[in-house]
């Protein structure tokens, strides 16, 4: 499982992506409401308006959102709602999906469908 930042010009973290195969809306949403300063995190309801906004949540009482760029990607992005303009230190959000163990099946699954098996294969026997 990776975790990818996403930095501004000045070296930042704003953003990052995680790969979605590892994770469900649930355990995202789980995640984020163990971090002290984000709020009000709400899951979308099927069928909504917005196919591609899966959460949206406040931190620092600022909106945030769990985007997946054309509904079809393999990866979530997580950060600021686009018409914020204020972007606080990420960083705390990030380390707590650094930290989340996914089941011993999604890890499986996630692994065999990314190749990585075979990565681990091939440095065993090196």
């Amino acid at each position: 499982m990776k975790i990818y930042s996403l930095v501004d010009e000045s070296g930042k973290a704003y953003a990052f992506e995680i790969e979605n195969i590892y994770f469900s809306l649930k355990d995202i949403a789980h995640i984020l409401t163990s971090v002290k300063d984000v709020t009000e995190v709400v899951i979308r309801k099927a069928f909504s308006k917005s196919e591609d906004i899966h959460i949206k949540f406040k931190y620092f009482h600022h909106q945030y959102v769990v985007w997946e760029p054309l509904g079809d990607n393999s990866r979530y992005w997580i950060g600021p709602d686009e018409r914020e303009s204020t972007v606080n230190n990420i960083e705390p959000l990030e380390i707590a999906f650094k930290q989340y163990c996914p089941p011993l099946h999604r890890c499986l699954i996630g692994d065999i469908l990314t190749f990585r098996f075979i990565t681990c294969l091939l440095l065993r026997k090196s």
